[in-house]
């Protein structure tokens, strides 16, 4: 097992050059490991979670596991949580919030002591249980890679060894450890599929640990695959224009699964009722998706899909040089004799400064709202504007008005009011700038 340990370092480029973490419990599986890392002559530290769920049995835990560190002369982390507060105050599972208390920890302790990986005990059956879990649940395809041997800064090295192999080794070198007597109760998910679940599972297929790691292992390559395949088609069917993300519906209908490419790419903007917007892809344009950071909205034939742009209006004095609500835009003046008419942006309203009264106001377009485009004589609706110049419903969305006394100046980006642009006599140019 020490022999197959350090091949497995040597197999994820871990060697006594790093600065490891070694989480503790003080149960056999990290005894184990702690074991394991001096054999390989590895430099590390320990951290120890006491999480105050079992009384005076998480403190001898923590006693014991200070003792051992003590006696090795190994650099020792110690917390206390009050678990089941925070469980309850973030409505999360005990097991949950053990877990995220647990790993914010250790990265803050990466972070300020500069340790290069956390390391920490999962084992064959850990990976089994978790797998088991996640189907029951209900997962995809990423639920059925159980425990990833490394992930990000931790690392699992005892994966491949299963818990019938742990208690052996810890046997045979005469390893002290301490059993967690919640091990042996059913009110975790975890602890059912291990008491109860997986004996059964044991009594039709005595291997099933094995069975299932094996299974593992052909998800994870199934899932590289998959995770190129998918690649490849984000960048076929999603397209980027100016700031926002294209899906055209007939393209997506006619790719194999489509409903699945729909949530693989729906994922990358936070959105997770693939259901629901599936069903839209046929529907009337005009169905809209919000979630905290982006905008979807069915359109024609395409799904559309931006950022958020605040609903709020935005005052301009006439001091104003750059505002980034509701989107970042800057302003500035020139006597137009030294103005440049020679780099003109179509993006840029170029505006009579004499005919602004400020403040000026920015605000979403509203119904009713109309303009004199620049070039005609005639005053236009801004809804009739759209309509005439194809804009999509997102573009609706976020278009937004430069308004003096109530009057339109422009459409911010697309066109002044004709009333409003310079003329032989203007004396000063006033630059709204994207």
């Amino acid at each position: 097992m020490k022999a197959f340990f350090r091949q497995k370092l040597k197999e994820i480029k871990i060697s006594s050059k790093h600065k490891l973490l070694l989480a503790v419990s003080g149960g056999v599986d990290s005894m184990v490991l702690m074991d394991l890392f001096d054999a390989a002559d590895a430099s590390y530290a320990v951290a120890h979670c006491n999480f105050s769920l079992r009384g005076e049995e998480s403190d001898l835990d923590e006693l014991f596991v200070t003792q051992i560190t003590n006696s090795k002369k190994i650099q020792f982390f110690n917390k206390r949580f009050r678990t089941s507060q925070y469980a309850k105050k973030n409505n999360m599972s005990v097991q949950m919030a053990a877990r995220k208390l647990r790993y914010d920890w250790f990265y803050e302790l990466k972070r300020t002591f500069n340790f290069d990986f956390i390391v920490t005990a999962h084992n064959k059956d850990d990976s089994a249980e978790t797998v088991l879990i996640n189907l029951i649940r209900g997962t995809g395809l990423l639920g059925l890679h159980g425990i990833k041997e490394f992930q990000s800064s931790v690392i699992r090295p005892m994966l491949s060894f299963s818990k019938k192999e742990i208690y052996l080794y810890a046997k045979n070198n005469q390893i002290e450890y301490r059993e967690d007597s919640s091990n042996s109760e059913n009110k975790y998910v975890r602890n059912k599929v291990r008491n109860e679940i997986m004996p059964i599972m044991q009594e039709i297929n005595p291997n099933v640990i094995d069975s299932i790691s094996s299974t593992i292992t052909r998800i994870c390559d199934v899932e590289n695959i998959y995770k190129e395949f998918v690649k490849k088609k984000k960048k076929e069917l999603v397209l980027k224009v100016n700031n926002e993300y294209r899906l055209s519906i007939n393209n997506l209908l006619n790719q194999v699964s489509p409903k699945q490419l729909l949530y693989e790419i729906l994922l990358d903007f936070g959105f997770h009722d693939v259901d629901a917007v599936f069903q839209a892809l046929r529907s009337k344009s005009g169905k809209e998706f919000f979630n905290d950071r982006f905008y979807m909205i069915k359109d024609r034939s395409e799904l559309i899909i931006s950022k958020h742009i605040p609903m709020e209006n935005a005052i301009v004095y006439e001091n104003t040089t750059e505002l980034d609500v509701p989107f970042k835009i800057s302003f500035c003046k020139s006597q137009i004799e030294k103005f440049d008419f020679h780099n003109l942006s179509n993006q840029d309203m170029y505006i009579d400064y004499a005919k602004l009264e400020f403040p000026l106001l920015i605000r979403p377009w509203q119904k009713g709202d109309k303009f004199v485009p620049l070039g005609m004589r005639g005053v236009k609706k801004i809804s009739d504007y759209f309509i005439d110049n194809k804009f999509s419903l997102i573009a609706k969305k976020k278009a937004r008005v430069l308004v003096s006394n109530n009057k339109v100046v422009c459409i911010i980006g697309e066109r002044i009011d004709d009333r409003f642009k310079l003329v032989e006599n203007s004396k000063k140019v006033y630059i709204v700038q994207l």
